[in-house]
């Protein structure tokens, strides 16, 4: 009984580090400063083309965008009116904060 009991608070002790890395890896997904390269057209520098740098992230970070949006420190970046001019011409949508 003492086994089975062991190995039963082993498997959790798994299930829930193996949970932690999970989370911790999508975490790792979201990095603002990819955004960076989106600075100048967001502030109203000229438009990137879709195959630009700035693109590429954009759409790697699209996912992590409603928890930039709920950061006051990223979200006037985002809701800068070039942002969504930014984002339409790299075939993007940037949500606005209501729906997040």
């Amino acid at each position: 009984m003492k086994t089975s009991c062991a190995f039963l608070a082993m498997m959790v002790v798994a299930a829930t580090i193996l949970t932690m890395e999970v989370r911790v890896g999508m975490a790792a997904d979201c990095e603002v400063l990819k955004l960076t390269s989106c600075l100048p057209a967001f502030t109203g520098g000229p438009i990137p083309a879709p195959d630009s740098p700035c693109c590429q992230n954009l759409r790697s970070q699209q996912d992590c965008f409603c928890d930039y949006m709920k950061d006051p420190a990223y979200n006037k970046f985002l809701s800068m009116p070039a942002a969504k001019q930014v984002a339409q011409a790299c075939s993007v949508t940037i949500p606005s904060p209501s729906t997040c």
